[in-house]
């Protein structure tokens, strides 16, 4: 039964012409900006090759917090979740679906970003790296976001607007998180900012370690999707 809802997920999925457009985006997006940042900590060589890739994965971040809020989003318009409902009634298994869906998604995002910025980086860099160094590099960012989207995914369902959690996760993303961290050491424990470190070729002592962050931000998704999974079962929908 899970394959099915999983097969149908799929075909929605790839029928939202915004998705694929946002997948398109980020395709071009992220090896552009491997190649074209400036390090944010310094170095020269293999070191500054490495840091203008994991930060060129950072930004994408915000595309995939976009993506997973258009997905999860469309439910909302026009009354698509009650056809959705009807066709597909147990909703834990429709959620787990969609939820599946749109990660093996940015699994493949992930993949070909890597290849694509590789591909880049060796175009226009003298400093190249194996697919086996990258991976090993980026692996925790590919966690981290994998994360963000199970966090915006909940996001969605909890507040019923794409909008309002594109809104939340992109902020993050693009500045809101390092603007509060200002105010209070305790904003290290946000999404987005929990795992900055994973970002950073060299560590920074103000943002947790890889692997606390990393689980920070993994609670972070846990309980919000735990909330959005009992609030979506009890949801009237009319």
């Amino acid at each position: 039964m899970l394959l099915q809802y999983y097969k149908c997920e799929q075909k929605k999925f790839l029928y939202q012409k915004w998705n694929v457009i946002v997948m398109l985006g980020l395709l071009v997006f992220v090896p552009v900006m491997a190649i074209t940042l400036d390090s944010y900590t310094g170095g020269t060589g293999v070191t500054l090759t490495k840091s203008k890739l994991i930060e060129g994965f950072y930004l994408g971040q915000a595309g995939y917090a976009v993506l997973t809020a258009l997905y999860f989003g469309y439910e909302y318009q026009k009354s698509a979740l009650r056809t959705s409902l009807l066709s597909t009634p147990k909703r834990g298994m429709f959620l787990t679906a969609k939820l599946l869906c749109i990660l093996t998604w940015s699994v493949i995002l992930l993949l070909a970003n890597t290849i694509f910025s590789l591909a880049a980086i060796a175009m226009s860099s003298s400093e190249n790296l194996g697919i086996g160094e990258a991976l090993s590099l980026l692996l925790p960012d590919y966690l981290s976001t994998l994360e963000i989207v199970i966090i915006t995914s909940a996001l969605v369902i909890l507040t019923r607007s794409m909008i309002v959690s594109m809104a939340i996760m992109v902020s993050l993303v693009l500045g809101l998180g390092n603007l509060l961290l200002q105010y209070s050491s305790e904003m290290k424990y946000l999404p987005v900012l929990s795992t900055m470190n994973s970002f950073f070729v060299v560590r920074v002592p103000q943002y947790l370690a890889i692997n606390e962050g990393t689980a920070v931000q993994a609670l972070w998704g846990a309980a919000l999707l735990m909330i959005a999974f009992l609030v979506f079962n009890r949801r009237y929908v009319r």
